[in-house]
């Protein structure tokens, strides 16, 4: 591999107390290493250049998304065959760059995701396991794929991917968004086992239901603006179906009773609206998007 340029590069927001350690161990094992400090306030601009690393430093905090952009500019600027994205904060072990990286040297990946939750158990809390699996589906309906982990930021990218990606997202659902532009583009993605430190005295940067909340409606945007009949009109049809059937639990009961059931009937109601506001909502879209396409092509 001596003749593949390997470059990694390192997001970080206030990494401070572990970007040395992880600067250090990725210089085994890259020709080049990035760290883009995004707008931090403590010393990892610092601690980065006594590591001897390239260092971007963004102005203010622009999120994890701006950060990603910057990196694969990086990357083309370089001329780079591999690119690996790690986090800054200790949890990814660069020592695991090698075995990442492995598909795409020998040619059957173009990208490889990092997963935490194949083989090896990270004993990660049950909350994060929870809503990573959540998250992961809903990345999976939106990228017609079937990782087990979209959220992981320990990848690696063959340079024919490197301008594939959109970056409309700045924040955490950048993770997501790089799947879902990636499967779009009919790219191999491989995914391989690797471990996870879970550092449980130190206080997390991110509220986990914000967060969640909003990777969640970057998928919702994406999905909805690419496959509009599916992601609106299916579920609009089964909230439908669903309302008549309990329409017809209504009559049935009001024959046999001569009352309303009236939490039932509510029920319907909100099922039958939401329905057809779906399937609508869907079908407008769907002729928006349709138009825009048969525009710009």
């Amino acid at each position: 591999m001596n003749d593949i340029k390997i470059g990694v590069a390192i997001p970080a927001f206030n990494e401070g107390t572990t970007i040395g350690s992880v600067a250090l161990e990725s210089k085994k094992h890259a020709t080049r290493v990035l760290v883009v400090d995004d707008g931090s306030t403590d010393s990892t601009a610092e601690i980065s250049s006594l590591a001897d690393v390239e260092i971007i430093k963004h102005p203010k905090n622009l999120g994890k998304g701006v950060s990603l952009k910057t990196a694969f500019k990086w990357a083309i600027k370089n001329k780079l065959d591999i690119l690996v994205t790690l986090d800054g904060d200790g949890q990814h072990n660069p020592n695991e760059i090698p075995t990442l990286i492995k598909p795409i040297v020998i040619g059957n990946a173009d990208a490889v995701n990092g997963s935490r939750f194949m083989e090896i158990d990270n004993h990660a809390p049950g909350y994060r396991k929870l809503g990573q699996n959540l998250l992961t589906t809903a990345t999976n309906i939106g990228s017609r794929s079937n990782t087990s982990d979209s959220q992981n930021g320990f990848r690696a990218f063959s340079k024919k991917t490197f301008d594939s990606f959109r970056f409309k997202t700045s924040g955490m659902g950048i993770e997501s968004e790089m799947l879902i532009d990636l499967a779009k583009k009919g790219f191999t993605i491989v995914e391989i086992p690797i471990s996870c430190k879970y550092n449980v005295n130190m206080p997390s940067k991110k509220n986990p239901i914000s967060h969640g909340i909003s990777v969640l409606l970057t998928i919702v945007k994406f999905v909805g603006a690419d496959r509009p009949l599916t992601f609106f009109g299916i579920p609009g049809l089964i909230a439908l179906i669903t309302g008549v059937y309990f329409g017809i639990n209504v009559v049935n009961i009001f024959y046999a009773t001569s009352e309303i059931a009236l939490g039932t009937a509510l029920i319907m109601l909100l099922l039958i609206i939401s329905g057809i506001f779906a399937i609508f909502a869907g079908l407008i879209l769907y002729v928006i998007s349709s138009t825009i396409k048969s525009l710009s092509g």
